[in-house]
């Protein structure tokens, strides 16, 4: 009977760490656990401190997740006897205490920590980005057949659409302003057009856009002729911040047949591509231009330098990026492998952090990089 329940119990514990793992996934969590030792005298409540603080510790790594590993063995008396080793499938990354309680006999002590595995992702997936559209600058070769020259406009206004219709991908045009950038970023006190006319700026944590569209065409021989080919050359340049920093280029070129050059004039009728047909086909060319857009923008990590004002972290990202109260931030090389900051207050576009641990000194955290992570 004592054999059942013991087998039993450990099942029952199995279940419910193997669940508490799934439930934890590998990204980061927070979790609060408490850990308690025995005080033998006075003199060892330091010694009993730090026993109730790895208990408490080793007991949060375990609510990240758990690995179990067990054995059976026979004894000399043919009873039968199960081994099991539980050890954290998790580690911590950062901590602080929350509480602690003593007694006569006991001192108990309580954690709140960041358990998991930080890994980069494939794509951040922001609840939010902003992207503005700046003009465009289009060509066309004189080769290119007249009835054409308007689709470079066509295409702009089909990939503000597919952008536009993005879903967490806000979009503003200023599709009259040339993105310069020297002159984005100087500042509007000293340029008279801008105090008059007012001023196109990317705030941080935005980004921005210019596209080029090239028409151009090309023959290819054949036995009895020529044929005649479209290629269109679509160059999409991204840029970052306040500071339009170069993200780099999305590029994709589109190539399609318009007909053939042949001595028998059936051939060539035959062979012409219809006009709308060609239209459509360099329309539907944009989708993957769009998408390629669109991701480079919401997939990009949410960083940002972080700043020491009144003894407070500052950032200048906040609820225009999605971020809210509670959201955590990475900081690597401070002190140790990882530090973690939990946003505190947050307004349009800035956030205050403060260090989950207590030890981490503001100032040693000013002008570093924080990024921010996703919650599980």
């Amino acid at each position: 009977m004592p054999s059942r329940f013991i087998t039993w119990l450990f099942a029952t514990i199995f279940a419910l760490l193997t669940g508490t793992h799934a439930l934890a996934g590998d990204g980061l969590r927070m979790v609060t656990a408490t850990g308690r030792a025995v005080i033998n005298d006075q003199a060892a409540q330091h010694e009993a401190k730090n026993i109730a603080l790895e208990d408490a510790l080793y007991l949060a790594a375990l609510r990240g997740g758990a690995k179990i590993n067990g054995f059976s063995s026979v004894q000399a008396d043919t009873s039968l006897d199960d081994h099991f080793v539980v050890r954290p499938s998790s580690e911590i990354l950062d901590y602080r205490i929350i509480n602690e309680v003593k007694d006569d006999l006991h001192y108990e002590v309580t954690v709140e920590a960041a358990v998991g595995k930080i890994a980069e992702p494939a794509c951040h997936d922001r609840p939010v980005a902003h992207l503005t559209m700046f003009a465009p600058t289009m060509s066309m070769a004189r080769s290119v057949p007249g009835w054409l020259s308007t689709m470079p406009s066509m295409m702009m206004v089909d990939l503000y659409r597919q952008l536009e219709n993005t879903a967490n991908l806000t979009l503003y045009n200023e599709a009259a302003t040339v993105l310069d950038p020297v002159k984005i970023k100087r500042d509007a006190r000293y340029d008279y057009n801008a105090l008059v006319n007012g001023k196109a700026s990317i705030r941080d944590g935005d980004f921005a856009f210019a596209t080029n569209i090239t028409l151009e065409s090309f023959t290819t021989d054949f036995k009895v002729g020529q044929s005649q080919h479209l290629r269109a050359i679509v160059t999409t340049s991204l840029y970052a911040g306040s500071q339009l920093k170069p993200l780099g280029e999305v590029h994709d070129e589109i190539k399609l047949k318009l007909g053939e050059r042949s001595p028998s004039l059936i051939i060539s009728k035959l062979s012409t591509t219809k006009r709308d047909e060609v239209k459509a086909a360099l329309l539907n060319g944009l989708q993957s231009h769009a998408k390629a857009i669109a991701t480079a923008t919401l997939c990009l990590p949410l960083k940002a330098e972080i700043k020491l004002e009144n003894n407070k972290l500052r950032v200048a990202l906040g609820m225009r990026q999605g971020i809210q109260v509670n959201r955590l931030a990475m900081v690597s090389g401070v002190g140790s492998k990882w530090s973690v900051l939990r946003v505190i207050d947050a307004g349009d576009g800035y956030s205050f952090l403060e260090p989950l641990s207590r030890q981490r000194k503001p100032a040693d955290l000013n002008g570093k990089l924080a990024t921010f992570l996703e919650m599980n």
